[in-house]
């Protein structure tokens, strides 16, 4: 009897042990890991909390939830997320809208959050306190808002002034401004050693301006360059960062012009006359859409406005004017060309050009003349014979 009474206090014990390792065997493990979108937010403005919750144990938690808490500068738009069942082996991702308080300092700020669950198994129910880390920083962004050069009009051979005008955009400051040129292409060579500009700190929205001298290359073309300009600063943090900012460097050719006089058709006081006018680009650069308009000091131009096209260089066109000159002697017109550059902009230029005008001996219509010259000489032509036929009588 006292040996089946010891046997089954044995099995009681066995089975109890047996049941605490299996109590023991299941259990719930959450781990937490979090990011936030943009990576580092800015002071007064909005961004999204990633918090993922892993179940790293054996039993599956139920009832999850999670309680968040605001802390200084952080408030989150939503405080209280139900996540229902997290299996075991298994995870959930909350996206949590938060607010960056403008006077948000900055660093990396931790966000307090709890979460509570119950044991699948039924056995009890437990809470875990952790946080969650934000960056906090105040971006720092340069733009280049203006570049300026000396010449309106740039050339090959030209020397230059660059200004280039650059601004701090962003809410932090900088500091160690470096401004540089580098990797010259044909368009352009330094004309001096001095290709970097330190600036050194630069506080939000301020701007400063840097100045290059440069020689534009004789072998470069006539089109638009850009010139890389390198920037190099420290943030508020003491991250470096580098960029490469790019501006336009428009390389002209000029126009240049020859204009004369060709040609002077029946150029006499009490006529109409016709000169005809060439016009040559002897320059560097095409001209487009020229257009001419001749005035003169004595009598009608007609036409007072000629369209002559577009003249590349070596090119000439010419155009004829109808003149009435009142008195004789030398006269002048002008000839006022305008037309465009290959960029499209307006240029101008005037010739005074110069002609004779003569008097015409007899003062009768030119058709007249003929008549009255080609009568004078049948009369010529009569007479001679009529003086023949007397020489062969006698």
């Amino acid at each position: 009897m006292k040996s089946e009474i010891k046997f089954s206090i044995a099995i009681s014990l066995f089975s109890l042990l047996f049941f605490a390792s299996s109590v023991n065997a299941t259990y719930v493990s959450l781990v937490f890991s979090s990011s936030s979108t943009p990576a580092t937010i800015e002071p007064g403005t909005n961004a999204n909390l990633l918090l993922t919750i892993s179940n790293t144990g054996t039993d599956f938690a139920k009832n999850v939830k999670l309680m968040l808490k605001s802390t200084t500068g952080i408030i989150p738009n939503i405080g209280f997320f139900d996540l229902g069942i997290i299996n075991a082996g298994g995870s959930t991702q909350v996206v949590i809208p938060i607010t960056i308080s403008p006077s948000a300092p900055e660093g990396t700020v931790a966000l307090p959050f709890t979460v509570s669950y119950d044991t699948g198994s039924g056995i009890g129910s437990a809470s875990s306190d952790n946080s969650a880390t934000i960056v906090i920083t105040k971006r720092t962004i340069i733009q280049v808002t203006d570049v300026e050069y000396d010449k309106a009009v740039i050339q090959r051979g030209d020397n230059i002034k660059m200004i280039v005008t650059i601004q701090n955009v962003g809410s932090g400051s900088l500091r160690n401004l470096l401004v540089s040129l580098r990797n010259f292409t044909l368009a352009v060579v330094p004309a001096s050693t001095d290709t970097e500009k330190f600036v050194g700190a630069l506080s939000p929205n301020e701007e400063t301006s840097v100045t290059f001298d440069l020689i534009v290359s004789t072998g470069s073309d006539t089109i638009t360059y850009s010139i890389p300009v390198l920037i190099s600063y420290y943030d508020e943090q003491g991250v470096i960062h580098l960029d490469t900012k790019y501006v336009g460097l428009k390389i002209s050719g000029i126009p240049d012009f020859v204009v004369s006089i060709e040609k002077a058709d029946n150029v006499f006081t009490g006529t109409t006359g016709t000169l005809t006018i060439s016009v040559a680009n002897i320059g560097t650069g095409s001209a487009k859409f020229v257009t001419a308009y001749a005035t003169a000091d004595d009598g009608d131009v007609v036409p007072g406005t000629t369209y002559v096209g577009n003249l590349d260089p070596d090119d000439t066109n010419t155009l004829t004017i109808d003149v009435n000159p009142v008195t004789a002697g030398r006269h002048s017109i002008t000839l006022h060309l305008e037309y465009k550059d290959s960029y499209n902009q307006d240029f101008s230029k005037t010739y005074p050009l110069e002609f004779d005008v003569g008097r015409r001996l007899i003062g009768i219509p030119l058709e007249y003349e003929v008549v009255i010259i080609i009568i004078i000489l049948a009369v010529l032509y009569w007479k001679r014979n009529s003086i023949r036929r007397l020489i062969k009588r006698k």
